[in-house]
C-alpha cells in the first residue's frame, strides 16, 4: 500500500491537502483584502515609516526563505511598498506595523515647564 491507486482500490480515500486559491501570486482571503485596503489606505494618506526601518524591514525579508524577487511569496505583496506602509506586518509575525509616528517625540509643553 505505498501508492494512493492501492489504497483507492481498497476502499480507503485519503484526503489531499487544499492549495489556498491565488490571484496572480496573491492568497485569496479575508485577511489579504483587510491587508490591501489598510495598504490603500496608507497611500492615499501618504502614510510611510521612515527610510531606517524600511531598510530594516527589506532586509529581515531579503534573509527569509520566502522571498523571490521582490515578492513575498507567503502574502504575495511587493516588498518594495509593503515595507514602506505604515500598517503593514509580515504574514509570518517577522516585523509588524508602525503606528503613531507623530507621537514619538517629546511634549514640548512639558519641556518648556521642566525648563524655568
Amino acid at each position: 500500500m505505498n501508492n494512493l491507486f492501492e489504497l483507492y482500490a481498497l476502499g480507503m480515500s485519503m484526503k489531499l491537502p487544499r492549495a489556498q486559491p491565488k490571484i496572480m501570486g496573491v492568497p485569496v482571503s479575508i485577511e489579504t483584502a483587510k491587508s490591501l485596503s489598510r495598504a490603500g489606505r496608507d497611500m492615499m494618506m501618504r502614510r510611510y515609516v521612515p527610510q531606517a526601518i524600511q531598510e530594516e524591514r527589506l532586509a529581515i525579508c531579503q534573509a527569509c526563505p520566502s522571498w523571490k524577487d521582490y515578492r513575498c511569496t507567503e502574502c504575495g505583496c511587493q516588498l518594495r511598498v509593503k515595507t514602506s506602509l505604515t500598517s503593514s506586518e509580515c504574514p509570518l509575525k517577522k516585523w509588524g506595523r508602525v503606528l503613531n509616528l507623530g507621537d514619538a517625540g517629546i511634549n514640548a509643553t512639558e519641556h518648556k515647564e521642566s525648563t524655568k
